[in-house]
């Protein structure tokens, strides 16, 4: 397992929460009166939680684990190798069942919900990319050191 194998994928998410940070720390009334806030906020969580399956999907392909049907399978396979903790799991599906809210129905998407994951769980983003980077991490030095 590489790390540069997923680089320009993990590169998008730090990117990603920053800018987040800035919409979050608007208030509720300009949040919702500007619409680019609105459009920044969708695109931003979409392309961070693409970035954490893309990752997820090829972390289960470097350990040879079950290939994910779906989306949210990715955290169950992960969850079910021991790389996600049971209290987590559910966390992160919900995340992933959002993106493909937003991919999907795009059209109807409840600002005041937006609002709310962008001020309450943008945290998940951050606590699943340091796990997938743990894990790509650990497996990278396990490798060197065979080489």
């Amino acid at each position: 397992m590489r790390k540069a194998d997923v680089q320009s994928k993990l590169e998008i998410i730090p990117e990603n929460i920053e800018k987040l940070e800035l919409l979050r720390a608007k208030d509720y009334q300009e949040f919702r009166s500007d619409f680019r806030n609105i459009d920044s906020t969708l695109h931003r969580l979409q392309t961070s939680i693409q970035s954490l399956i893309d990752i997820g999907s090829y972390i289960i392909a470097q350990l040879g684990l079950k290939t994910p049907s779906f989306s949210a399978e990715v955290i169950e396979i992960l969850a079910q190798a021991e790389f996600i903790s049971p209290e987590d799991q559910e966390r992160y599906i919900t995340m992933i069942q959002f993106r493909n809210r937003v991919v999907h129905l795009y059209n109807s998407v409840d600002v005041e919900v937006l609002f709310g994951i962008l001020q309450e769980e943008i945290n998940d983003i951050r606590m699943l990319y340091r796990t997938f980077l743990e894990i790509i991490e650990a497996h990278e030095s396990r490798q060197n050191a065979y080489t």
